[in-house]
């Protein structure tokens, strides 16, 4: 099995879901409300979760928001486990590399925890600009590097941003949630957090290799960004 296929397989395995509660991230839904206060999507807007999982955030953005809310998921085993909850949602089967929707369908696109997981970044940002509309919002809060050049910094999203057709508008450093987590659940009587965010990290494909002492140096945080839709930005590059 391949490290993307290990990163996947960690999240179906249900490791995290009892520290991080159904959203399998730190900060639960605390960012997601963050971002769409700061974004003003307009009543029953369009949105797109890719990576969605169990179906956490439709089901919030759908309850809470009254928003068009819709997932996809390339994990067969996440989305069996979505059925079990007491409404249906709207989940589909299916990658960030290749949407099943049309051009400009949405308002906006949330990747939570999920856009470092996805193979092949540059053509997950085109199929977002393509289903986005003008202006649209790009919503991304994950795990990063502050000293690791290259490798899922903020100047790599940066760039990946800008030369795919966003306007990065708004990032704000996260890394206090990953503290937050594991003091919650030391609380809670779960001395092992910490373990088991270090095997979520050693299972990332560009920690393949190596120790945890090595992925330590590297500095690991997390993020919250949001990016507008730019179609004059793909135009230029």
């Amino acid at each position: 099995m391949d490290n993307k296929n290990n990163e996947i397989a960690f999240y179906e395995q249900g490791k995290l879901e009892p520290f991080t509660g159904e959203t399998l991230r730190p900060g639960g839904f605390g960012l997601t409300r963050k971002a769409i206060a700061i974004c003003h999507f307009p009543p029953k807007a369009k949105i797109l979760d890719i990576g969605c999982g169990t179906g956490a955030t439709v089901h919030c953005l759908r309850q809470e928001y009254g928003f068009e809310a819709i997932g996809v998921d390339p994990s067969e085993t996440m989305l069996q486990k979505a059925k079990a909850r007491p409404v249906p949602l709207p989940l589909l089967r299916g990658s960030g590399e290749n949407l099943p929707f049309p051009d400009q369908e949405f308002d906006g696109i949330l990747m939570e925890c999920t856009f470092s997981v996805m193979e092949n970044h540059k053509q997950v940002l085109r199929e977002s600009s393509r289903v986005l509309k003008n202006q649209g919002k790009l919503i991304i809060s994950d795990f990063y590097y502050r000293r690791r050049p290259g490798v899922l910094t903020k100047l790599y999203y940066e760039k990946i941003l800008d030369e795919n057709g966003f306007r990065l508008e708004f990032w704000e450093d996260n890394s206090q949630l990953l503290v937050q987590l594991m003091v919650d659940n030391i609380f809670q009587g779960r001395n092992n957090t910490a373990e088991v965010l270090w095997q979520s990290m050693l299972a990332k494909r560009e920690n393949e290799g190596l120790t945890k002492e090595q992925i330590k140096k590297f500095k690991p945080g997390y993020f919250l960004l949001i990016a507008e839709k730019n179609p004059g930005m793909i135009e230029k590059n």
